[in-house]
């Protein structure tokens, strides 16, 4: 008896580019829980937040390689928004260089991460 795939209005198929943005948000990912780890003896609530929405991407992260749009959005969210606290780098007084240059890789890199998710294979437009 043929077994039949049936796609949902859910299911994308995963093409070269979401691959490349999956794999770019899994490290990225694994720096920003770095990054979470490293801030916890300073204070215990925003770091645990943050690591918890990286761990979230990180799960999903599998689920959306099978296909699964909403583990797409996941990731994405997940990717973004740690990626926005690095946002008052820029408008602090006596912020080193270093963490401005890594706060705008980080939310560069986001950004890469959730149009590599989001674009469509050109035959499907």
């Amino acid at each position: 008896m043929p077994t039949h795939t049936v796609h949902t209005g859910n299911d994308v198929h995963s093409t070269l580019s979401a691959r490349i943005g999956l794999v770019l948000a899994g490290l990225l990912a694994i720096a920003q829980a770095w990054t979470g780890a490293a801030q916890l003896p300073d204070g215990l609530a925003f770091p645990i937040v943050i690591f918890a929405v990286t761990a979230v991407g990180l799960i999903a992260i599998p689920f959306a390689w099978r296909g699964s749009l909403k583990a797409r959005v996941v990731v994405v969210v997940a990717t973004v928004l740690p990626a926005l606290t690095g946002l008052p780098a820029f408008f602090v007084a006596d912020i080193p260089a270093t963490y401005r240059l890594a706060a705008a890789a980080g939310i560069l890199l986001s950004l890469v991460v959730a149009v590599l998710l989001f674009t469509r294979p050109r035959a499907a437009r």
